[in-house]
């Protein structure tokens, strides 16, 4: 079968300030396309992202490139993917599909409908089902004509009524994936120089994935909902391999290890570093990943450093262990800090996750957090405001208590956000919120982002003028507000 893969726009307003999104390639489900393409089944891939930006911002011509490209392949399925923040652009994509074609087979997949599969197919008459979980292979039983009702892992009307078959077991072999296909993504558009995938250095950058799956508990992260509790790791020399190609291909400076669990294995953990630098690769690009504060030492830190690592990221996420007890995080505040004196005495930047707005977070607990970042001063600083997520333990306490959850639109954009759960009053913890973010954020992102790209005067006076239109409306929009209350 014919099959187009969507990755949809976040909302419209959203999407006019939001710069990070456009340089973060689709990977899963160029997944699902390499799968498919090695079965013999063609595909495109649509970034509607991509698109929008390539057409200055114009949204009718964004669909309508959209629709040109699923007519270009005559496609028979139309797979969208989706997280909850891009879940009205999946329910406008869809009625758009089925208004040109009726007989087109819509599925939609991802973690948010992972989370709501029969809400997702009640709230859009236009989607055919929902894959649930990992979507490479349940989405090859559709293109190969499987009858629905023996397909796994897929939730699907017929005649008026919504089905839900088994789950589908998640696959061991990692390695047996091919390659994620970049070849339908253009990548000349991702790799574009930018401080988000490498974290404020501008190189020309991507992402990419060496495991699935965490055994952590965390209560606001609906990860494991769609990956497992169990890792499922590439082998070093699989990984080799893909970085091998990203280098010649694309000639990429910096590369971003995005699962969450990189380095949990230290066996493999070395193999990774010794074959690295076995090929050079800590000659020619950057690298920077994800670690847990728990599982960290020097001599770790000390490996990935000499073999091309220049930054790690924590997800600190409070100063406070009270609310870090309540996210069910399993870290003592004392072995962040620790964790973050032993990576800057390593010579390694890096960068500290942190959410507040989390239910019952005082203003102690607040106060707390920033008194925790003035004490470790990261490198970068990603304040984000608590996001109730389908899926997730929190999520579902708040539903249990009837509490109100924001639209999905709502959800990941701190601009629109008007919902508190912290145990405080609204405008108060607004202002907390928007004082952090000019008198804490502001200051450290943007000392080192100019110290650490003035080698490059001509690359950082361009991102500054093209990369930072984002930050400046919010910034006016943080101090109009202060100055107003």
């Amino acid at each position: 079968m014919n099959v187009s893969l969507i990755y949809p726009l976040l909302s419209r307003s959203r999407s006019l300030i939001d710069e990070n999104k456009q340089y973060w390639p689709p990977l899963g489900i160029a997944y699902i396309a390499a799968v498919l393409e090695k079965n013999g089944h063609k595909v495109n891939i649509i970034d509607r992202d991509a698109l929008l930006r390539k057409n200055s911002m114009d949204f009718d011509r964004a669909d309508r490139e959209t629709e040109a490209a699923i007519e270009s392949i005559n496609s028979d399925i139309v797979g969208i993917g989706g997280t909850t923040p891009t879940i009205s652009d999946v329910f406008y994509v869809a009625k758009i599909v089925k208004s040109h074609n009726p007989k087109r087979i819509v599925i939609t997949g991802g973690p948010h409908v992972t989370a709501e599969p029969e809400s997702t197919l009640k709230d859009c008459d236009y989607i055919d089902g929902v894959v649930r979980g990992e979507g490479e292979f349940t989405m090859l039983d559709l293109a190969s004509g499987m009858p629905f009702d023996l397909i796994s892992g897929l939730t699907y009307r017929d005649k008026g009524q919504i089905f839900s078959n088994a789950d589908r077991p998640l696959f061991q072999d990692m390695d047996s994936l091919p390659l994620p296909a970049r070849h339908l993504l253009d990548m000349k558009f991702y790799t574009r120089p930018s401080r988000y995938i490498s974290r404020n250095l501008n190189l020309r950058s991507t992402s990419i994935f060496t495991a699935r799956g965490c055994p952590y508990q965390c209560n606001f992260c609906a990860g494991p909902l769609f990956y497992g509790r169990k890792v499922r790791f590439h082998s070093p020399q699989r990984v080799m391999q893909e970085i091998r190609t990203l280098i010649d291909m694309y000639a990429i400076e910096g590369l971003y290890f995005a699962e969450d669990m990189f380095l949990s294995d230290k066996a493999r953990a070395q193999k990774f570093m010794e074959l690295f630098k076995e090929n050079k690769f800590n000659k020619k690009i950057k690298w920077f990943a994800q670690l847990r504060t728990n599982i960290v030492d020097r001599e770790l830190l000390d490996m990935m450093k000499d073999s091309g690592c220049v930054q790690v990221e924590y997800g600190f996420e409070s100063g406070s262990q009270r609310i870090l007890d309540l996210m069910g995080k399993n870290v003592k505040v004392e072995k962040n800090i620790q964790a973050a004196r032993i990576t800057r005495s390593s010579g390694l930047r890096f960068q500290g996750n942190i959410i507040t707005g989390y239910p019952g977070e005082t203003e102690e607990d607040f106060n707390k957090t920033l008194k925790f970042l003035w004490k470790v001063r990261p490198n970068t600083i990603s304040l984000n405001l608590f996001m109730p997520l389908p899926g997730t333990s929190v999520y579902k306490m708040l539903k249990e208590k009837s509490m109100q959850v924001p639209s999905w639109d709502v959800i990941g954009d701190p601009e629109g956000f008007n919902f508190n759960y912290a145990d405080m009053p609204h405008k108060r913890f607004e202002r907390l919120y928007m004082k952090a973010r000019i008198s804490t954020v502001l200051p450290i992102n943007l000392f080192y982002f100019i110290k650490y790209n003035l080698n490059n005067p001509i690359r950082l006076f361009k991102m500054l003028a093209t990369q930072f239109r984002g930050v400046a409306i919010k910034l006016v929009r943080d101090l109009y507000r202060s100055l107003h209350e």
